[in-house]
């Protein structure tokens, strides 16, 4: 089917056009760090960072080979032979400090190729170095493709300074133009509901992911963690979030501005129980996908449907 005959170009309708089966990410910690962590540009990460830098913690605990095997056996129940994965750098900036760790992993992860032929590597716009685009580019003789995936989270550079976060716009358009000169797919991340955003937020954040020529997108909500910054903000009452029904309407707004044929990875956030504290009441990620969806047939809109009035 034609991304222009579906409401929205997700990624597991991509990978069924594209590959006839639909591939699990298997996540990756390297236990490295980011700037905002170390002292580079701040302490503590991002206000809603939690303590594993949005990822699995898992290498507090377990060498990559032993993350790769316990990921790839998940993979495998819903793919038994044949590729079943996608193998996901996912913890921190993966490009940060330096490349080192990043370079050994790779060297590693060449025997999986075969069961993963995606890489994925997370890192922040102003984490992506020249050499780490040479690195990544590299990997294309072995994998079949190479996606990087940068935290957009806002277009506001008075939004990065008020979460913390002291990244910018302009470093997101430069490590974008970077990574598509290297012939790496590119995949941005966008928040809704950030505190200080302005109406629309999440709006110009697609349209700059547009600008960018990004071939994918991830959409998430703002969730307080526990052993977080913003955790304090929210029980002290500092800060408002977005219920299931106000973020369902602004990703829908979003969407139709999107255009068709870029893939839309994730329409909304999911984290562990245990570390979760709010919004509450949130539902399930499958009914938050159908209503988002059902939005959309309400208004006989779809993906990318309101782009000629915006152009």
């Amino acid at each position: 089917m034609e991304c222009k005959e579906t409401l929205v170009n997700t990624l597991g309708r991509s990978l069924l056009r594209r590959r006839g089966r639909r591939l699990r990410r298997v996540m990756m910690d390297l236990g490295l760090s980011c700037p905002n962590r170390d002292g580079t540009s701040g302490y503590g990460g991002c206000i809603y960072c939690d303590i594993h830098g949005s990822g699995t913690g898992a290498s507090r605990e377990q060498g990559l080979e032993a993350q790769w095997q316990e990921g790839l056996a998940r993979a495998r129940k819903v793919n038994p032979e044949g590729p079943a994965a996608i193998l996901y750098f996912q913890s921190y900036s993966n490009t940060w400090p330096d490349l080192g760790p990043l370079a050994a992993a790779l060297e590693m992860a060449q025997s999986w190729a075969q069961e993963a032929p995606i890489l994925a590597i997370g890192t922040r716009p102003d984490c992506f170095s020249p050499e780490a685009a040479e690195l990544l580019a590299q990997q294309l003789g072995t994998f079949e493709e190479v996606w990087v995936e940068f935290g957009l989270e806002t277009a506001d550079d008075e939004v990065q300074k008020r979460i913390g976060r002291h990244d910018t716009l302009a470093n997101f358009h430069a490590a974008c133009e970077l990574a598509g000169k290297h012939g790496l797919t590119r995949i941005a991340h966008c928040l809704a509901g950030l505190p200080g955003e302005k109406a629309g937020g999440l709006m110009r954040q697609v349209e700059e992911v547009r600008r960018a020529g990004c071939e994918g997108i991830k959409f998430h909500q703002l969730m307080v963690l526990k052993r977080t910054k913003l955790a304090h903000e929210w029980m002290n009452g500092d800060i408002s979030l977005l219920d299931d029904q106000e973020y369902i309407q602004m990703v829908a707004d979003a969407l139709e501005i999107l255009p068709p044929e870029v893939i839309v990875h994730r329409l909304v956030a999911e984290a562990p129980a245990t570390e979760y504290l709010a919004p509450k009441p949130w539902p399930g990620r499958q009914k938050v996908h159908s209503e988002i969806e059902n939005e959309l047939r309400r208004r006989g809109s779809s993906q990318g449907s309101a782009l000629s009035s915006v152009s």
